[in-house]
């Protein structure tokens, strides 16, 4: 059993060599225990349990993310794709079968450890390299959205929303601001109110359509 503290890691690849050396590097850091996992043909010949974090690369997978994603959603907290494909198309298509994280293989160490954080703890994590596969589809919906200030939203109100796109919990919010976690979800609900936004899926749609972020995207709030 792994320390209640350290999150468990399961890595799906094709390259042996390469999942064995994610593994290695994650389990020297306290915060993880990681393990590969065999990557069979097909999404049940690859799906762990138990975990706190699946992490695979879709475009290794003979099938769609879609029913990939309804394989493992039963087996792991959060699934992250780890592409190695910069395919836009593929990308938007995890983001919409419920992958938390997407990010390329060419990221840093570190990033992909806030990556695997950020998604463990019920967060979503898009890597700066895939944002434009979101904001298309949210202009294919509103071709003309209005400017964030002509929403009228208050200074707290964009500071909190921003905030949350940016990965910041209510508590940690508040603590910057000195209020209380209930004035700040107050005025995250106005802000989402007055923007048309559910959720914190649209609040981050809405965060990289309108350029709040230029870095790697992740929420938790």
């Amino acid at each position: 059993m792994n320390a209640p503290d350290r999150l468990s890691i399961a890595i799906i690849d094709a390259n042996p060599l390469l999942a064995d050396g994610i593994a290695a590097l994650l389990t020297q850091d306290a915060s993880f225990a990681a393990r590969t996992v065999f990557l069979g043909s097909n999404a049940e010949e690859t799906a762990p349990g138990g975990f706190d974090v699946i992490i695979i690369d879709p475009a290794q997978v003979d099938v769609a993310p879609a029913e990939l994603a309804r394989e493992l959603s039963g087996r792991g907290t959060a699934m992250v794709a780890y592409c190695s494909s910069l395919s836009e198309s593929l990308a938007r298509d995890c983001i919409l079968a419920g992958f938390h994280g997407v990010l390329p293989k060419t990221v840093s160490f570190d990033v992909l450890k806030i990556a695997l954080a950020t998604t463990a703890r019920g967060g979503i994590f898009i890597d700066k390299a895939f944002a434009a596969v979101i904001a298309p589809r949210l202009g294919a919906e509103d071709p003309s959205p209005a400017p964030v200030q002509d929403r009228r939203l208050s200074e707290r109100e964009l500071f909190v929303l921003k905030s949350v796109a940016h990965g910041k919990s209510l508590k940690e919010i508040g603590r910057e601001l000195d209020l209380s976690s209930k004035t700040i979800e107050t005025y995250k609900a106005r802000g989402t109110s007055k923007l048309n936004l559910s959720g914190r899926r649209q609040i981050v749609e809405f965060a990289i359509a309108q350029g709040w972020v230029d870095g790697p995207l992740l929420t938790a709030g």
